[in-house]
C-alpha cells in the first residue's frame, strides 16, 4: 500500500472516537451547556418586560387609584469575585431583576439597591441585600471582601437568604417557615421567544414561589439561563392604596 495513502487511513483512524461521541452522545454536549446553572461573568444581562402596577399616588386632596404601566428594564453583572483556587465559593454583584420598575414610584425600598448573589458548589445560591450602613454608605465593598475570605464562614449572610437549592423536582421546598421557597410544578418550553437563548438546548423550567409578612414571589428557572418569569404581588388588597405587583417575562439574555 501507498505510503501517503497508509498515513491518510491511519490519521482517519485515530479520528473515529471523537467523531463517535460527538455524533451519538449529544446528551454530553448538553450537559457541557448546563455547566453553569446562574451563569456568573461581568457584562451578562437580563432583559425584561412586563407590566408595574404602581402603589396610589396622594395628589392635590386626590387619591390616583394603582395604574398599570408596561416597563422594559435590564439587569446586570457588574462584578464577580472569586475564593481561593479550590474553593467552590464566588460572588456577584448584580442590579436586582426588579430594582429598575421600583425606581420611580412609590414601592418597598429594598428593590432599588442592588444584591450580591453567592453561589456555593454550584448547587446553592444566596441573594444578599445590600447592607445600608447607619452613615448611608452601601456595605457592598465589605461584603464581597468577606466572599474572598476562606476563614469566613458566612453564616450570618446565608441566613434565611436561600434563593436556589439544586437540583429542582416538583415538591422541594427550602427555607424557614416565615419565607420558605417551593418548586410548584415544571414548566416546559420556557424559552420560545427568548432572544440570544437559541443555542440553550433546555426545554425545561422550574416555577418557585414564596411568601413573607410583604408579598408573595413566584419566579421560574431555567438553569443556564437564569430567571425567565418573575411575578410579584404585596400582601395589600388591589384596593388599597399601597398595593403594587409585578409581572415581567425574560425576552432578552446576553450571557459569556
Amino acid at each position: 500500500m501507498d505510503e501517503k495513502l497508509a498515513a491518510a487511513l491511519q490519521a482517519v483512524w485515530s479520528l473515529l472516537p471523537a467523531m463517535v461521541t460527538l455524533l451519538i452522545a449529544p446528551g454530553t454536549m448538553r450537559a457541557q451547556q448546563g455547566a453553569d446553572p446562574y451563569p456568573f461573568a461581568v457584562g451578562n444581562y437580563w432583559i425584561y418586560r412586563g407590566y408595574v402596577t404602581e402603589t396610589a399616588t396622594y395628589d392635590q386632596g386626590h387619591w390616583l387609584p394603582p395604574d398599570a404601566k408596561q416597563r422594559t428594564w435590564r439587569s446586570e453583572i457588574t462584578q464577580v469575585v472569586y475564593r481561593k483556587k479550590g474553593s467552590e465559593v464566588r460572588g456577584a454583584l448584580s442590579s436586582r431583576i426588579s430594582a429598575a420598575v421600583f425606581d420611580d414610584i412609590v414601592g418597598p425600598e429594598s428593590l432599588k439597591f442592588p444584591v450580591i448573589l453567592v453561589n456555593v458548589g454550584s448547587q446553592r445560591f444566596y441573594e444578599i441585600p445590600d447592607p445600608v450602613l447607619p452613615s448611608g454608605a452601601s456595605g457592598i465593598p465589605g461584603v464581597l471582601l468577606r466572599v474572598q475570605n476562606p476563614d469566613d464562614g458566612l453564616s450570618d449572610l446565608f441566613r434565611n437568604t436561600l434563593i436556589l437549592d439544586l437540583p429542582l423536582s416538583p415538591g422541594k421546598h427550602w427555607g424557614p417557615p416565615f419565607f420558605s421557597w417551593k418548586v410548584t410544578r415544571l414548566e416546559k418550553n420556557p424559552l420560545i421567544g427568548l432572544r440570544g437563548a437559541e443555542g440553550n438546548l433546555n426545554n425545561e423550567g422550574f416555577v418557585l414561589e414564596a411568601s413573607d409578612n410583604t408579598g408573595t414571589k413566584r419566579v421560574t428557572f431555567v438553569s443556564g439561563i437564569g430567571i425567565t418569569h418573575v411575578w410579584e404581588e404585596s400582601l395589600f388588597p388591589r384596593d388599597d392604596p399601597n398595593h403594587w405587583e409585578l409581572d415581567a417575562r425574560l425576552v432578552e439574555v446576553h450571557l459569556k
